[in-house]
Protein backbone atom coordinates (compact mmCIF):
# COMPACT_ATOMS: atom_id res chain seq x y z
CA UNK A 1 0.00 0.00 0.00
CA UNK A 2 2.92 2.37 0.62
CA UNK A 3 4.38 1.88 -2.97
CA UNK A 4 0.60 2.83 -4.14
CA UNK A 5 0.23 5.97 -2.14
CA UNK A 6 3.63 6.87 -2.96
CA UNK A 7 2.67 6.67 -6.73
CA UNK A 8 -0.65 8.25 -6.29
CA UNK A 9 1.11 11.21 -4.79
CA UNK A 10 3.84 11.89 -7.19
CA UNK A 11 1.02 11.70 -10.19
CA UNK A 12 -0.58 14.36 -7.99
CA UNK A 13 2.49 16.09 -7.60
CA UNK A 14 3.21 16.12 -11.23
CA UNK A 15 -0.07 16.89 -12.18
CA UNK A 16 0.06 20.42 -10.47
CA UNK A 17 3.34 21.60 -11.41
CA UNK A 18 2.40 20.90 -15.28
CA UNK A 19 -0.99 22.51 -14.29
CA UNK A 20 0.87 25.81 -13.13
CA UNK A 21 3.45 25.77 -16.55
CA UNK A 22 0.49 26.25 -18.52
CA UNK A 23 0.55 22.84 -19.89
CA UNK A 24 -2.91 21.15 -21.41
CA UNK A 25 -1.80 17.12 -21.32
CA UNK A 26 -1.55 17.01 -17.74
CA UNK A 27 -4.85 15.69 -17.41
CA UNK A 28 -5.07 13.36 -19.97
CA UNK A 29 -1.18 11.91 -18.54
CA UNK A 30 -3.18 11.50 -15.44
CA UNK A 31 -5.93 9.44 -16.55
CA UNK A 32 -3.77 7.18 -18.72
CA UNK A 33 -1.73 6.57 -15.84
CA UNK A 34 -4.91 5.69 -13.43
CA UNK A 35 -5.82 3.39 -15.48
CA UNK A 36 -2.91 1.41 -15.05
CA UNK A 37 -4.31 0.76 -11.18
CA UNK A 38 -6.89 -1.28 -12.25
CA UNK A 39 -7.37 -5.12 -11.14
CA UNK A 40 -8.67 -8.40 -12.11
CA UNK A 41 -10.75 -8.44 -9.27
CA UNK A 42 -13.05 -5.45 -10.30
CA UNK A 43 -13.50 -6.97 -13.56
CA UNK A 44 -16.73 -6.40 -16.09
CA UNK A 45 -17.22 -8.21 -19.82
CA UNK A 46 -15.63 -6.03 -22.35
CA UNK A 47 -16.07 -6.23 -26.32
CA UNK A 48 -17.37 -9.44 -27.91
CA UNK A 49 -14.87 -10.16 -31.21
CA UNK A 50 -15.18 -13.09 -33.50
CA UNK A 51 -11.16 -13.38 -34.18
CA UNK A 52 -8.35 -14.70 -32.15
CA UNK A 53 -5.68 -12.59 -33.41
CA UNK A 54 -4.91 -9.51 -31.21
CA UNK A 55 -1.95 -7.61 -31.53
CA UNK A 56 0.62 -7.92 -28.05
CA UNK A 57 1.70 -4.74 -26.63
CA UNK A 58 5.47 -3.92 -26.57
CA UNK A 59 7.37 -5.39 -24.61
CA UNK A 60 10.47 -3.81 -22.88
CA UNK A 61 13.08 -5.01 -20.17
CA UNK A 62 12.63 -2.38 -17.66
CA UNK A 63 10.66 -2.96 -14.84
CA UNK A 64 8.19 -0.47 -13.69
CA UNK A 65 8.85 1.85 -11.34
CA UNK A 66 6.66 0.69 -9.24
CA UNK A 67 8.72 -2.45 -9.05
CA UNK A 68 8.33 -3.42 -5.24
CA UNK A 69 11.66 -2.89 -4.47
CA UNK A 70 11.39 -0.17 -1.99
CA UNK A 71 12.37 -0.85 1.49
CA UNK A 72 10.64 -2.84 3.63
CA UNK A 73 8.93 -5.22 1.21
CA UNK A 74 10.30 -8.68 1.06
CA UNK A 75 10.06 -12.13 -0.82
CA UNK A 76 7.20 -14.21 -0.17
CA UNK A 77 7.73 -17.87 0.32
CA UNK A 78 5.94 -20.03 -1.99
CA UNK A 79 4.53 -21.87 1.04
CA UNK A 80 2.17 -18.91 1.55
CA UNK A 81 0.29 -18.63 -1.96
CA UNK A 82 -2.51 -21.46 -0.74
CA UNK A 83 -4.08 -18.98 1.09
CA UNK A 84 -3.94 -16.20 -1.89
CA UNK A 85 -6.34 -18.39 -3.84
CA UNK A 86 -9.90 -16.35 -3.99
CA UNK A 87 -12.31 -19.15 -4.83
CA UNK A 88 -10.36 -22.27 -3.87
CA UNK A 89 -12.95 -23.10 -0.81
CA UNK A 90 -15.74 -23.35 -3.04
CA UNK A 91 -14.67 -23.53 -6.75
CA UNK A 92 -16.29 -26.03 -9.58
CA UNK A 93 -13.17 -27.50 -10.57
CA UNK A 94 -10.41 -29.08 -8.59
CA UNK A 95 -7.34 -31.35 -10.48
CA UNK A 96 -5.92 -34.45 -8.78
CA UNK A 97 -2.67 -35.75 -8.87
CA UNK A 98 -3.96 -38.38 -11.74
CA UNK A 99 -6.20 -35.92 -13.53
CA UNK A 100 -5.84 -36.50 -17.60
CA UNK A 101 -5.26 -33.11 -17.75
CA UNK A 102 -4.06 -33.06 -21.34
CA UNK A 103 -7.39 -34.41 -22.89
CA UNK A 104 -8.78 -31.48 -20.64
CA UNK A 105 -6.48 -28.82 -21.41
CA UNK A 106 -4.92 -28.26 -24.93
CA UNK A 107 -2.55 -25.84 -26.66
CA UNK A 108 -3.59 -24.05 -29.73
CA UNK A 109 -0.27 -24.14 -31.11
CA UNK A 110 0.26 -27.65 -33.06
CA UNK A 111 3.19 -29.87 -32.12
CA UNK A 112 4.68 -30.99 -35.30
CA UNK A 113 6.80 -34.07 -33.14
CA UNK A 114 10.44 -32.22 -34.34
CA UNK A 115 10.02 -29.40 -31.48
CA UNK A 116 8.74 -26.86 -33.80
CA UNK A 117 5.45 -25.46 -33.18
CA UNK A 118 3.21 -24.05 -36.10
CA UNK A 119 3.64 -20.55 -35.44
CA UNK A 120 0.45 -18.26 -35.35
CA UNK A 121 1.23 -14.54 -34.42
CA UNK A 122 4.67 -15.85 -32.15
CA UNK A 123 2.40 -18.69 -30.51
CA UNK A 124 4.34 -20.63 -27.84
CA UNK A 125 4.51 -24.60 -28.28
CA UNK A 126 3.51 -25.51 -24.71
CA UNK A 127 3.35 -28.36 -22.08
CA UNK A 128 0.22 -29.15 -20.22
CA UNK A 129 0.89 -31.17 -16.97
CA UNK A 130 -0.44 -31.37 -13.25
CA UNK A 131 2.42 -30.01 -10.91
CA UNK A 132 1.89 -29.91 -7.18
CA UNK A 133 2.38 -26.39 -5.91
CA UNK A 134 2.71 -25.75 -1.97
CA UNK A 135 0.68 -28.83 -1.43
CA UNK A 136 -2.01 -28.14 -3.98
CA UNK A 137 -2.27 -29.95 -7.52
CA UNK A 138 -2.43 -27.65 -10.43
CA UNK A 139 -2.74 -27.56 -14.18
CA UNK A 140 1.02 -26.14 -15.05
CA UNK A 141 0.79 -24.23 -18.32
CA UNK A 142 4.78 -24.55 -19.32
CA UNK A 143 6.40 -21.87 -22.19
CA UNK A 144 8.25 -24.06 -24.07
CA UNK A 145 9.26 -21.49 -27.35
CA UNK A 146 10.81 -18.08 -28.16
CA UNK A 147 9.77 -15.52 -30.49
CA UNK A 148 11.17 -15.36 -33.93
CA UNK A 149 13.64 -13.09 -33.15
CA UNK A 150 14.84 -14.94 -30.12
CA UNK A 151 14.07 -11.55 -27.56
CA UNK A 152 10.97 -12.95 -25.84
CA UNK A 153 9.36 -15.98 -24.65
CA UNK A 154 6.05 -16.37 -26.67
CA UNK A 155 2.52 -16.50 -26.44
CA UNK A 156 1.32 -19.27 -24.09
CA UNK A 157 -2.51 -19.75 -25.74
CA UNK A 158 -4.76 -22.73 -24.10
CA UNK A 159 -8.06 -23.86 -24.42
CA UNK A 160 -9.89 -25.88 -21.44
CA UNK A 161 -12.61 -28.21 -22.75
CA UNK A 162 -15.59 -27.08 -20.78
CA UNK A 163 -18.08 -29.95 -22.65
CA UNK A 164 -15.52 -32.54 -20.53
CA UNK A 165 -16.31 -30.47 -17.68
CA UNK A 166 -19.77 -30.99 -17.66
CA UNK A 167 -19.83 -34.56 -19.24
CA UNK A 168 -23.73 -35.66 -18.36
CA UNK A 169 -24.54 -32.44 -17.09
CA UNK A 170 -24.39 -30.28 -20.25
CA UNK A 171 -27.90 -28.83 -19.25
CA UNK A 172 -25.85 -26.49 -16.34
CA UNK A 173 -23.41 -25.18 -19.42
CA UNK A 174 -26.44 -22.60 -20.17
CA UNK A 175 -26.56 -21.73 -16.66
CA UNK A 176 -23.21 -20.19 -16.39
CA UNK A 177 -22.97 -16.27 -16.09
CA UNK A 178 -19.75 -15.87 -14.35
CA UNK A 179 -16.09 -17.48 -15.12
CA UNK A 180 -13.68 -17.39 -12.69
CA UNK A 181 -10.32 -18.76 -12.79
CA UNK A 182 -7.41 -18.64 -9.84
CA UNK A 183 -4.11 -18.52 -11.26
CA UNK A 184 -0.54 -18.42 -10.16
CA UNK A 185 2.41 -17.14 -11.78
CA UNK A 186 6.15 -18.72 -11.27
CA UNK A 187 9.76 -17.53 -12.79
CA UNK A 188 11.42 -19.99 -14.11
CA UNK A 189 14.43 -17.89 -15.51
CA UNK A 190 15.77 -14.33 -14.27
CA UNK A 191 14.22 -10.94 -15.45
CA UNK A 192 17.25 -8.71 -17.08
CA UNK A 193 16.25 -5.15 -16.56
CA UNK A 194 17.56 -2.90 -18.94
CA UNK A 195 20.60 -1.94 -15.95
CA UNK A 196 21.48 -5.22 -16.10
CA UNK A 197 19.58 -6.15 -12.62
CA UNK A 198 18.74 -9.55 -12.42
CA UNK A 199 15.95 -10.27 -10.36
CA UNK A 200 13.83 -14.13 -10.32
CA UNK A 201 10.53 -12.73 -10.72
CA UNK A 202 7.33 -13.44 -12.42
CA UNK A 203 7.03 -10.14 -14.00
CA UNK A 204 4.16 -9.19 -16.28
CA UNK A 205 1.49 -11.29 -16.39
CA UNK A 206 -0.50 -9.23 -19.18
CA UNK A 207 -3.47 -11.38 -21.56
CA UNK A 208 -7.07 -12.46 -22.30
CA UNK A 209 -9.71 -14.47 -20.72
CA UNK A 210 -12.15 -15.67 -23.76
CA UNK A 211 -15.44 -17.82 -23.79
CA UNK A 212 -15.44 -19.78 -27.25
CA UNK A 213 -18.62 -21.57 -27.21
CA UNK A 214 -19.77 -23.77 -30.31
CA UNK A 215 -21.42 -22.01 -33.32
CA UNK A 216 -23.80 -25.29 -33.97
CA UNK A 217 -21.68 -25.73 -37.23
CA UNK A 218 -18.68 -27.48 -35.81
CA UNK A 219 -16.61 -24.29 -35.08
CA UNK A 220 -16.31 -21.46 -32.06
CA UNK A 221 -16.61 -18.11 -31.41
CA UNK A 222 -14.16 -16.04 -29.80
CA UNK A 223 -15.17 -13.58 -27.19
CA UNK A 224 -12.13 -11.71 -25.09
CA UNK A 225 -14.58 -10.92 -22.14
CA UNK A 226 -11.61 -9.78 -19.98
CA UNK A 227 -8.05 -8.53 -20.88
CA UNK A 228 -6.02 -8.92 -17.75
CA UNK A 229 -2.76 -6.87 -16.57
CA UNK A 230 -0.78 -8.14 -13.42
CA UNK A 231 2.55 -8.16 -12.48
CA UNK A 232 5.17 -9.52 -9.48
CA UNK A 233 8.72 -7.65 -9.06
CA UNK A 234 9.35 -8.68 -5.33
CA UNK A 235 8.91 -12.39 -5.10
CA UNK A 236 9.09 -15.96 -7.39
CA UNK A 237 5.64 -16.11 -7.80
CA UNK A 238 2.09 -14.13 -8.50
CA UNK A 239 -1.14 -15.01 -7.32
CA UNK A 240 -4.18 -13.71 -9.24
CA UNK A 241 -7.97 -14.16 -9.26
CA UNK A 242 -9.04 -13.82 -13.54
CA UNK A 243 -13.11 -12.88 -13.65
CA UNK A 244 -15.35 -12.58 -16.29
CA UNK A 245 -19.23 -12.76 -16.89
CA UNK A 246 -20.24 -14.07 -20.30
CA UNK A 247 -23.34 -14.00 -18.78
CA UNK A 248 -23.21 -9.95 -19.64
CA UNK A 249 -23.36 -10.56 -23.38
CA UNK A 250 -25.59 -12.80 -23.63
CA UNK A 251 -25.73 -14.61 -27.58
CA UNK A 252 -22.53 -16.21 -28.69
CA UNK A 253 -20.63 -15.25 -25.48
CA UNK A 254 -22.39 -17.72 -23.54
CA UNK A 255 -22.23 -21.34 -23.66
CA UNK A 256 -24.65 -23.69 -24.65
CA UNK A 257 -26.35 -27.42 -23.87
CA UNK A 258 -24.57 -28.85 -26.42
CA UNK A 259 -21.95 -31.66 -26.44
CA UNK A 260 -19.84 -29.95 -29.22
CA UNK A 261 -16.56 -29.04 -27.87
CA UNK A 262 -16.66 -25.55 -26.10
CA UNK A 263 -13.56 -24.04 -24.55
CA UNK A 264 -12.95 -21.23 -21.94
CA UNK A 265 -9.52 -20.27 -23.20
CA UNK A 266 -6.65 -18.04 -21.59
CA UNK A 267 -3.67 -16.59 -23.46
CA UNK A 268 -0.37 -14.48 -21.83
CA UNK A 269 0.98 -11.69 -23.80
CA UNK A 270 5.11 -12.46 -24.75
CA UNK A 271 7.38 -11.57 -21.93
CA UNK A 272 11.40 -11.30 -22.08
CA UNK A 273 11.92 -13.51 -18.97
CA UNK A 274 10.99 -16.99 -18.67
CA UNK A 275 7.78 -18.32 -16.38
CA UNK A 276 4.96 -20.77 -16.56
CA UNK A 277 1.93 -19.81 -15.46
CA UNK A 278 -0.76 -22.52 -13.11
CA UNK A 279 -4.43 -22.83 -13.11
CA UNK A 280 -5.58 -23.98 -9.16
CA UNK A 281 -9.19 -24.17 -10.14
CA UNK A 282 -12.05 -23.28 -11.79
CA UNK A 283 -15.47 -21.72 -10.39
CA UNK A 284 -18.75 -21.37 -12.32
CA UNK A 285 -21.99 -19.17 -11.00
CA UNK A 286 -25.10 -18.48 -11.78
CA UNK A 287 -26.70 -15.33 -12.31
CA UNK A 288 -27.38 -15.14 -8.85
CA UNK A 289 -23.78 -16.13 -7.83
CA UNK A 290 -24.43 -19.78 -6.84
CA UNK A 291 -21.40 -21.91 -7.60
CA UNK A 292 -22.57 -24.84 -10.29
CA UNK A 293 -20.72 -27.77 -9.71
CA UNK A 294 -18.83 -30.10 -11.91
CA UNK A 295 -19.59 -33.43 -9.99
CA UNK A 296 -16.22 -35.38 -11.61
CA UNK A 297 -13.68 -32.43 -10.49
CA UNK A 298 -15.44 -31.84 -6.96
CA UNK A 299 -12.80 -31.40 -4.45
Amino acid sequence: MKKVFASILALTMTAAMLTSCGDSDSSSKSESSSKKEETTTTTTAETTTTTAETEAPAESSEAPAESGTEEGEAPKDISEMPETLASYENASVYWKADTDITSIIEPFAEDTGSGAYVPNTDESEVAVSIEEVAGIPMAKIEVLSKTEDGENWAIPKIKIHMEKLFEGHEEDLEKIFTVKADVVTKAVGNFVSDDGTEMLVPGNFMGAFVTQPTDGNGGNSWNDLYDFGESEWVSEWGSYELTMRPGIKAGKATFVNSTDPQFVSIMRWSIPNQADFYIADLTFEDEDGNVIECPAFAK
